[in-house]
């Protein structure tokens, strides 16, 4: 691997990167997975994997957050089956809120320290 412009690497994560094509680098970040998941997988330094890809000029698209239908998300929860984007803030807040306190009521009646 050659130093470029002056771009030092960590000798472990140069002896790493050094094992990988650019192209399979690439194909990692079109994985969808998160850079730092990458990161982490090959066991680089940070700053050494970003130099590495500004030298061999990758790119990386930060992947969507997954989408969940209301179904799921009130399964998942335990809560009613209307999405979020059906109800005002403020009245979500209000459900919640009073979910919450009776929630905290019956638990301290439950854990009641007389």
């Amino acid at each position: 691997m050659s130093n470029k412009k002056g771009i030092k690497y960590n000798s472990k994560s140069s002896l790493i990167l050094q094992k990988y094509t650019p192209e399979d680098i690439q194909k990692l970040l079109n994985s969808g997975e998160f850079k730092s998941v990458v990161i982490r997988r090959l066991g680089v330094h940070v700053k050494a994997f970003n130099d590495y890809m500004r030298e061999h000029n990758l790119t990386y698209q930060v992947p969507d957050k997954p989408k969940f239908s209301s179904r799921e998300m009130g399964n998942a929860k335990g809560e009613q089956n209307c999405s979020a984007s059906d109800e005002e803030p403020l009245e979500r807040f209000q459900r919640l809120f009073k979910e919450r306190k009776q929630k905290r009521t019956l638990q301290e009646l439950k854990d009641a320290y007389y």
